[in-house]
């Protein structure tokens, strides 16, 4: 009974610090040697003020990137900017971390994959169109619609388009040769004044031009409008077997569409759609890497606002154990 008496009289004039100081700093020991050289340890622990530390007096060796990312919301929401999940993971929240961080590499891989699907499709259908589109087929086509319907266009103009076409063959599946009869702004000056003549009545001029030869707007254009029909190789091949009884007047609709210009728009609609696809996981992967930044911020603001908030209910609590022996 007596040494809790004096335990307790010892706990009530311990002295209350008039500045609080941190948990680890208010831990001090002392050795002192009393005159018969009998070693006496004196040990003070003081705990009080729990208040949270504002990150300005993190110690120099807390403040590198790491730790940085686990009290610092900048930090981590750049870092999880950069590489979803790594904001999280270096803040413990692993199964969070390893949701963005696999949303990302799958990502990346199924981009590649569609991204070169889509490459290898369009090389083969501009090989397919090659094979089976030619320039010199369509212009022969212009002139002779030109002259069954009699547009006044210039197809036969000295020089112009008709001298150009007439006389040469399609070389199917050599296009470049194609190209070296034919002028590019001369058949365009033609188009350009050729209207669509339908079965009964008459519309506006043509809407589009050939393109520049190999660009993607030349392969695009040619399975893409009615107009550029006549440039297919089966459509060509009928047209002469029709001779005089083919009927220059036409539905411009799917009705006179062939096989060569249907599989042409297919495999056109083939790679366009992978290269959708990859456009569309790239949104994805944005998406993902904004949402994986602000959860990495939200993440520490709540974790520092918890700590603060724990820290403030307990910041007017201070005692002290002095400890003799």
């Amino acid at each position: 009974m007596k040494s809790m008496t004096a335990f307790i009289s010892l706990f009530l004039l311990t002295g209350i610090p008039s500045e609080a100081q941190p948990v680890l700093q208010s831990l001090t020991g002392s050795v002192v040697v009393d005159e018969q050289d009998q070693a006496r340890k004196h040990y003070t622990l003081s705990i009080e003020d729990f208040r949270y530390i504002p990150e300005h007096r993190l110690s120099s060796e807390n403040s590198g990137y790491f730790e940085s990312s686990r009290t610092k919301p900048g930090i981590a929401l750049l870092s999880s900017a950069i590489i979803p999940g790594s904001g999280q993971a270096l803040n413990g929240k692993w199964g969070r971390a390893a949701a963005y961080f696999l949303v990302d590499v799958a990502s990346i891989l199924y981009y590649v994959n569609r991204n070169n699907t889509a490459k290898r499709n369009e090389r083969a259908y501009e090989q397919y169109a090659n094979q089976n589109w030619s320039v010199l087929a369509y212009g022969q086509w212009l002139v002779e619609y030109s002259r069954a319907n009699g547009i006044q266009n210039g197809y036969d103009a000295p020089g112009g388009l008709q001298e150009q076409v007439f006389g040469e063959n399609p070389t199917w599946g050599n296009t470049p040769n194609d190209w070296q009869h034919v002028d590019l702004a001369t058949i365009r000056a033609v188009e350009i004044q050729t209207p669509f003549y339908y079965l009964n009545t008459v519309a506006s001029n043509f809407s589009h031009v050939v393109q520049d030869y190999g660009s993607q707007q030349y392969y695009e254009l040619m399975s893409k409008y009615y107009q550029f029909q006549p440039g297919w190789q089966d459509f060509h091949t009928q047209r002469l077997a029709d001779g005089n009884n083919h009927l220059y007047r036409y539905t411009w609709d799917e009705r006179m569409l062939t096989a060569n210009f249907m599989e042409g728009t297919a495999r056109a609609e083939e790679f366009n759609n992978n290269y959708r696809q990859a456009g569309n996981i790239l949104k994805l992967m944005l998406v993902n890497h904004v949402v994986s930044a602000f959860d990495a911020y939200f993440t520490v603001k709540l974790k520092n606002s918890r700590i603060e908030t724990q820290a403030n209910l307990l910041q007017q609590e201070s005692f002290s154990v002095t400890w003799h022996f």
